[in-house]
């Protein structure tokens, strides 16, 4: 309890800066706001691998003991909850693969005119969007694979080879 306290308190901290850093409107603000999501990340990460859950299934997994269904799905959880939560609530996907498309039309477009100075720059232009968009893109295909290689390698069960695994996986998240 004392650790969802902490994680409460500083969520309101990190929400409280985003507050300043949308009215401040500077890159200053953007930076700090980024190092305190990434504390939140790692703190909201240590909170749920001191979970009490986590330990008995760890228990389970190294001496191959086989796992209740509740006892599954919080591995799951652990190993590719946050790729799950990102595809259950990312709705840029096919937002982000139009507008790809929109850029390389351009950028094809220029392939068929004389590249000068100002052609490059267009060039330069386009090819850092796409760059923004194809690498959220990419990232939301990544967490696709990930849950489904997690789901084909439980489907049928965890042999003891594969508990193991599993252990040593969880203990390095």
């Amino acid at each position: 309890m004392a650790e969802n306290q902490a994680v409460s308190a500083r969520v309101k901290e990190t929400l409280d800066l985003a507050a300043r850093c949308f009215e401040a409107e500077n890159s200053e603000g953007y930076q700090v706001l980024g190092e305190q999501l990434e504390e939140l990340s790692t703190l909201a990460q240590d909170t749920v691998r001191e979970h009490e859950d986590c330990r008995s299934i760890l228990k389970k997994l190294d001496s191959g003991q086989p796992l209740t269904p509740e006892e599954l799905n919080t591995v799951k959880l652990r190993m590719v909850g946050d790729a799950e939560y990102y595809l259950k609530f990312d709705d840029d996907f096919d937002r982000s693969k139009g507008e790809l498309k929109r850029i390389l039309e351009q950028i094809s477009q220029l392939q068929s005119s004389d590249l000068d100075l100002e052609g490059m720059m267009h060039l330069e232009v386009l090819c850092r969007e796409a760059c923004c968009v194809a690498k959220p893109a990419a990232f939301y295909l990544e967490q696709k694979d990930r849950v489904r290689k997690f789901e084909d390698a439980t489907r049928d069960g965890i042999d003891s080879e594969t508990a193991k695994t599993l252990a040593g996986i969880l203990r390095g998240i």
